[in-house]
């Protein structure tokens, strides 16, 4: 279903199981999700595959293959093209000074209560007539899942740093944005949440 050929723009996941277990099917299956629709593409794909030392082995070449631009983050989106002329506006602009184009507007979208079948926005909680809460009413957890660390951006981490990396991203985020420093927010937006500890690991020696 994925073999060359295929595309699907939107895919950006990939659980990889496969039955064929070559180095092709292996790059014709990572290429549907991890590939760049060009330089107004900011979105990130995961594959996620067994800790099989032929698999890794295969991301690995693929990582290597791969120029340093592509592996740089370039930051979130400030400005989006017009459609008639090409222009790049700003996001919240509502027509292009080029040409005049008006960009469409979002229409609010809503819910239905599966209590008293009451209209409330998508971002509400719970329905503000019945009251009924919209959360789930199951816990669907990935405790037992046995993810065996991650290859991201030419880095080989293992499991360790990567849930350390994971615990420590939140307040490392935060106190580089409390700085104001825009060198070290470039930095940290470079770097994928999943290396913080080993950056950290780094610098501990430096700070002794």
């Amino acid at each position: 279903m994925v073999s060359e050929g295929v595309d699907i723009r939107r895919l950006r996941v990939l659980v990889y199981l496969p039955t064929a277990l070559t180095e092709l099917a292996f790059r014709q299956a990572i290429k549907r999700v991890v590939r760049s629709a060009g330089s107004e593409d900011d979105t990130r794909a995961y594959v996620v595959m067994p800790a099989f030392a032929m698999f890794e082995e295969y991301a690995r070449r693929v990582e290597d293959e791969m120029s340093p631009a592509a592996k740089a983050t370039a930051g979130p989106t400030k400005t989006k093209r017009c459609p008639t002329c090409g222009s790049k506006c700003e996001l919240r602009t509502q027509s292009c000074r080029s040409c005049g184009h008006e960009f469409p507007v979002a229409t609010p979208k809503y819910k239905p209560c599966g209590g008293c079948g009451a209209l409330n926005s998508m971002g509400a909680r719970s329905c503000q007539a019945f009251g009924k809460s919209f959360a789930a009413e199951f816990v669907l957890t990935l405790d037992e899942a046995l993810r065996n660390g991650a290859i991201v951006r030419g880095m080989d981490l293992d499991e360790g740093e990567v849930q350390v990396g994971e615990q420590i991203a939140p307040e490392v985020r935060a106190r580089a944005l409390r700085t104001g420093d825009e060198t070290l927010v470039r930095l940290l937006r470079t770097l994928p949440d999943e290396s913080w500890a080993r950056l950290r690991d780094i610098l501990s020696p430096a700070a002794k």
